[in-house]
């Protein structure tokens, strides 16, 4: 049986320094009861490139509930375009398919900047004085010229206009908004003459940041002003935990706590399975998980509580139910329409006193 690894990241953003040069690094947990050798790779986002990034020693031995640590280096080139990319860690066994046991980590970010701009050469001092005498001379001629020539028509014309101005009264048509990212719906509405109104986004990976749905319908006039809502559709990113794996958590006041890539985001469905122990009658001593308990929570933490009891109903009346407190976990974003988006990685915890 392949081994279900845990991918954890020291950091959600890499910082780079002049030379283009950064690192950061991941944790890969072993949670299973045998040892078992990891591979680990880094998995370039879009528009990055793998050359840029390094880790020594990829392939380790984790023993049972034990760690590896691996050091990502990132190493951009001078003429990659600047802009914000991101970058993954995957993990999985290295006697097995990739397939079987591969784990992916949560996004880390890193910014290159544009390089710097050239300075500027000083001008002489002596240019800057005969370029301001010429100035000189040309403003006294221009002035006789004026003040001494015929009497020609001196109306001035009136200045166009840069840009044309939104309507601010009357009726205008809506623009058609299918197909444009939230940012360029926005700025069409303005440009319009209109306002956006509720802004709800929907999960839907087909087709990432793109407007699904407009409260009022392409070309139809409506007057200035007029506040149209939109249905973006998402691709919901799974939340990074912050609780570490195995943490031990008081039962006062213990709490599973993540962060969620997408600041629009502002419910999660966090899912609980308890481990119980079961002892007595014809059955031998033997563990097993109880049912997911599934919870919506509009927070990013939640405090845990044990249901060890519910496990009485799956043992004979004269069997001894015991719990060490131990459990699985994971979370997932929720969207505007309570569609949920891909579940975080699942890791083990455990309830004290």
């Amino acid at each position: 049986m392949s081994t279900k690894w845990v991918v954890t990241t020291a950091a959600e953003r890499i910082v780079l320094d002049d030379a283009k040069q950064g690192g950061t690094t991941f944790t890969v947990t072993n949670p299973g009861k045998a040892a078992d050798r990891v591979v680990f790779e880094p998995v370039p986002g879009t528009d990055a490139d793998g050359s840029w990034f390094t880790v020594d020693e990829p392939q380790r031995r984790v023993l049972p509930a034990a760690s590896a640590s691996f050091l990502l280096k990132v190493h951009v080139p001078a003429d990659a375009r600047p802009g914000a990319y991101e970058v993954q860690g995957r993990a999985y066994s290295a006697d097995s398919a990739p397939e079987e046991s591969s784990v992916l980590s949560g996004r880390v970010v890193f910014d290159v900047a544009a390089p710097p701009a050239p300075q500027k050469r000083r001008i002489p001092w002596w240019i800057i004085a005969i370029a301001a005498a010429l100035v000189v001379i040309t403003v006294v001629t221009v002035t006789l010229v004026l003040t001494l020539g015929g009497g020609e028509d001196k109306t001035a014309l009136p200045a166009a206009s840069a840009t044309a101005a939104a309507p601010t009264s009357g009726p205008v048509p809506v623009p058609d908004l299918a197909r444009l990212n939230e940012t360029q719906a926005l700025f069409a509405l303005k440009q319009a003459g209109l306002v956006a109104g509720t802004i709800k986004h929907k999960q839907d990976p087909s087709r990432p940041d793109t407007v699904i749905e407009q409260s009022v319908a392409a070309a139809k006039t409506v007057a200035a002003g007029t506040a149209v809502d939109l249905v973006v559709a998402v691709k919901l990113s799974p939340p990074v935990l912050k609780t570490p794996p195995n943490e031990k958590l008081k039962q006062i006041d213990g709490r599973l706590v993540w962060e969620q890539p997408e600041a629009y985001v502002t419910r999660w469905l966090l899912s609980m399975s308890e481990t119980v122990c079961v002892q007595g009658g014809a059955i031998p001593y033997s563990c097993l998980n109880l049912p997911v308990v599934w919870t919506r929570t509009d927070t990013k933490s939640y405090a845990p509580s044990l249901r060890a009891a519910q496990a009485l109903g799956l043992a004979p009346a004269n069997a001894i139910v015991s719990t060490t407190g131990a459990f699985i976990w994971t979370v997932s974003a929720v969207d505007d329409f309570g569609g949920s988006g891909p579940t975080a990685v699942v890791l083990p915890a455990q309830m004290v006193p």
